[in-house]
C-alpha cells in the first residue's frame, strides 16, 4: 500500500515537472532566440550608423571598433542547434554568418583605403548596402523565430489544459487511497508506536517500573515492540548494576585519596627531615678546619668561619617554609661554599652568575646545596687540582611559553660515566630506593611535589664535568 502512495506521489511529481519544462524552459528558449536576433539587427544598425558618424568626425575609430565587436559577438552568439530551430532558421543563419564574414572583409579594405581617395566614398556606400542586406537577414531571422514561437505553443497548448486536469485527477485519487489507508496504519502503526513513545518518555525520566508494552500485531511492529520490553528490562538491570558498582567505586575511590593523602603527608615528613639534615662529616671536618685555623691564624679568619657556620645552621634548622626567596638561598649558598673553600683550599671555587633582579623570585628551600655538595664530594675532590662550581640564574620561556626560572649548576669534577648517569636518571622516579645522603632524586622529588609543570635534567661527560638544571615556575616573594 505506501509503494502505491509513493508511486503515484511520483509520477504526480513528474508531470508537475514536465508541465513546468513546457511552460517556462521552452518559452526561456524562445525568448533568448528572440532576444539574440533581436540584438544582432540592432548591433548593424548601430554600426552602420557608426560608420556614417566615423566618415564625418563624429567619433573616434577606436568608438567604431567597439560597436564591430558587438555585432561580430551579436553574430556568434547567433543560435545554430538544428534539433531547436530547424532547417529553414539554420540556413537563414548560416547565411547570415557567411554574409557577415565578407561583410567583415569589406571593412578591412575600407580601412586600408586613404580617405582622400575617389575609391574611399565607394567602398564606404558598398559597405552601407551590405549593412542593408545584414539588417534584411536579420529582420527574416526574426521572423521565422516569432512564427516558430507560435507554431511552437499552438502545439503545445493543448496539453497546458490537459495535464493540470490529470494532476488535479491523480491528486483525487491519491487522496481517496490515503484516506482508505490512513485507518488501517493508524490501528497497526501509528498506535503501537505512540505507545513505545509513551514508555520511551517515561524511561527517560527516569519510571524503569513501567509496564510492558502491549500489541496485538502480529507483525514487524509486534517484533519491535516485544524488542523493546526486552530491551527496557535488560537495561533497568544494566542500570541498576552501574549503580551497585559506582557505590563500591566511590567508596574504593575515598580509600585511594585518603591513601594517597597520606603518602604525600609522609613524602613532605620525610622531605622536611631530610632538610633538617646536614652531613655530619662536613660538620666534623668543618670543625676540624676551624680549630687549625685558630691555631695557625688570627681571630678574624676564624670568626668569619664561626660566623658562616651558624648562618648556615640557622638556614637549615629554622627555615620552615616549603619555599624562600633566591636571594636568602644564595646567602646560604655562599656561606657554605666559604666553608668549603676554607677546607680545599684554592682547590675549590665557586661562580655565581645571577642578576639582582631576580633575587625576589621564590625557590623552593634548600634546593641548591644538595646538588653542589654532590658536585664537590663525587666531582671536584677526586680531582687533584680540584676545579669549579658555576651557578648561573636566569628567566625564560617553556614550551607552553610560560614564563620560567632556570637554575644551572655545572663543574669542572671528574664527570659520570654513561652507564653510571643512566643508572641515576632511572633513579630519579625510583621512589622505593632508599638513600644515605640528600641526593638528586630527593630535589627531583621535591621539584614535582611543589610545582606541576617543573623540568629536571643533569648531563655529564666523563672527565670533564656534569651539568644539573631544573626549571620552575616564577613566583615572587609572598605568592602562593
Amino acid at each position: 500500500m505506501v509503494f502505491i502512495v509513493f508511486a503515484i506521489i511520483l509520477l504526480t511529481v513528474l508531470l508537475d515537472i514536465w508541465t513546468i519544462k513546457i511552460s517556462l524552459w521552452d518559452f526561456r528558449y524562445s525568448l533568448q532566440s528572440n532576444e539574440l536576433v533581436g540584438t544582432l539587427v540592432e548591433a548593424v544598425e548601430q554600426e552602420s550608423e557608426g560608420f556614417g558618424d566615423y566618415t564625418r568626425g563624429d567619433i573616434s575609430r577606436a568608438e567604431l571598433d567597439t560597436l564591430m565587436e558587438a555585432t561580430e559577438k551579436a553574430v556568434s552568439g547567433l543560435q545554430k542547434d538544428y534539433n531547436r530551430i530547424g532547417e529553414e532558421r539554420l540556413a537563414w543563419t548560416e547565411k547570415t554568418e557567411r554574409a557577415f564574414k565578407i561583410y567583415r572583409q569589406e571593412c578591412k579594405t575600407f580601412f586600408d583605403i586613404d580617405p582622400l581617395a575617389p575609391e574611399f566614398i565607394v567602398q564606404q556606400y558598398k559597405l552601407f548596402r551590405m549593412q542593408d542586406y545584414l539588417k534584411s537577414y536579420g529582420s527574416t531571422l526574426m521572423s521565422l523565430t516569432s512564427k516558430a514561437v507560435n507554431d511552437f505553443y499552438k502545439q503545445r497548448f493543448p496539453l497546458l489544459f490537459f495535464f493540470p486536469a490529470v494532476i488535479l485527477t491523480v491528486a483525487i485519487a491519491m487522496i481517496t487511497v490515503v484516506a482508505k489507508t490512513s485507518s488501517t496504519m493508524s490501528k497497526t502503526l501509528v498506535e503501537p508506536i505512540g505507545k513505545l513513545a509513551d514508555a520511551s518518555r517515561k524511561i527517560a525520566a527516569n519510571d524503569l517500573e513501567v509496564e510492558d508494552v502491549v500489541v496485538d500485531n502480529k507483525d514487524e511492529i509486534g517484533d519491535l515492540v516485544h524488542a523493546f520490553n526486552k530491551m527496557k528490562f535488560a537495561t533497568s538491570e544494566y542500570i541498576r548494576t552501574l549503580e551497585e558498582n559506582r557505590v563500591a567505586l566511590d567508596r574504593l575511590h575515598a580509600e585511594e585519596l585518603e591513601k594517597i593523602d597520606a603518602e604525600n603527608r609522609l613524602v613532605k615528613m620525610r622531605y622536611k627531615v631530610l632538610r633538617n639534615q646536614i652531613n655530619p662529616h662536613f660538620l666534623f671536618n668543618t670543625l676540624c678546619v676551624i680549630s687549625g685555623m685558630a691555631k695557625l691564624e688570627d681571630a678574624a679568619t676564624t670568626d668569619k668561619m664561626i660566623n658562616s657556620l651558624s648562618s648556615l645552621l640557622r638556614y637549615i634548622l629554622r627555615t620552615e617554609e616549603n619555599e624562600i626567596c633566591l636571594e636568602q638561598e644564595l646567602s646560604m649558598i655562599r656561606d657554605y661554599m666559604y666553608l668549603q673553600e676554607m677546607r680545599f683550599g684554592e682547590r675549590i671555587k665557586c661562580v655565581i652568575d645571577c642578576d639582582e633582579s631576580l633575587y625576589r623570585i621564590n625557590v623552593p628551600t634548600f634546593v641548591l646545596q644538595p646538588i653542589i655538595e654532590n658536585s664537590i664530594i663525587h666531582g671536584l675532590a677526586k680531582k687533584e687540582e680540584g676545579g669549579f662550581i658555576r651557578i648561573h640564574v636566569f628567566t625564560g620561556l617553556d614550551e607552553k611559553e610560560e614564563k620560567v626560572l632556570s637554575v644551572v649548576v655545572s663543574d669542572t669534577g671528574v664527570g659520570i660515566g654513561p652507564e653510571k648517569l643512566e643508572q641515576i636518571r632511572s633513579g630519579l622516579t625510583d621512589e622505593g630506593e632508599e638513600r644515605n645522603t640528600i641526593g638528586i632524586s630527593n630535589i627531583y622529588g621535591r621539584l614535582r611535589l611543589l610545582y606541576e609543570n617543573a623540568g629536571f635534567e643533569i648531563d655529564s661527560i666523563e672527565g670533564e664535568g656534569t651539568v644539573v638544571k631544573f626549571t620552575i615556575p616564577l613566583r615572587t616573594e609572598g605568592a602562593t
